[in-house]
């Protein structure tokens, strides 16, 4: 092998390994590029489903606060509401009386009355009535009510100031 071909050789040979180094480089590139480039959308898909589960809640709560602000069952004090579900479970009118309830709850306070004994709900109308004489007390932010004896009723002010029962 003469010297100008050992010269070629040597070149083609180191030309070689920069070709496989500044591949390998290249590769490493574009490989930590994707990772970071992921990274990021993955980043950003989740901010859009924070904001997308945001908007949704906002939509809930402006819904709920429409259909409170349209309830109108309900009286301006804890207690007048008591009584006005007192009377219209004295009249038979358990779809009336189950009105004074909060909405989720409704449903399932005109089956208890529906599904209950006479005796069980004059027994529980006694009850109530004698829970209407005792004191109750306000929720820090003045939204809620409670009477503790000899029943419990719990109370929420809806934002129409219209006051709702929770549970009995």
């Amino acid at each position: 092998m003469n010297m100008n071909e050992e010269k070629y050789l040597r070149a083609m040979a180191g030309s070689t390994y920069w070709k496989f180094v500044g591949k390998f480089l290249l590769i490493i590139v574009v490989a930590i590029g994707a990772l970071w480039g992921g990274f990021f959308v993955q980043q950003w898909q989740a901010t859009k489903n924070v904001e997308k589960f945001a908007e949704g809640l906002e939509t809930w709560q402006k819904e709920q606060y429409d259909l409170a602000m349209a309830d109108t069952y309900g009286g301006k004090t804890p207690q007048e509401t008591l009584q006005m579900y007192i009377d219209a479970v004295e009249k038979g009118d358990y779809e009336l009386a189950s009105k004074y309830f909060i909405l989720e709850k409704r449903e399932k306070e005109l089956n208890s009355l529906k599904n209950s004994l006479q005796a069980d709900i004059e027994n529980s109308i006694i009850l109530l009535k004698q829970s209407l004489i005792n004191e109750g007390s306000y929720s820090e932010d003045k939204r809620g009510y409670v009477i503790e004896k000899p029943l419990l009723v719990d109370f929420l002010q809806y934002p129409n100031d219209i006051w709702k029962i929770i549970e009995i």
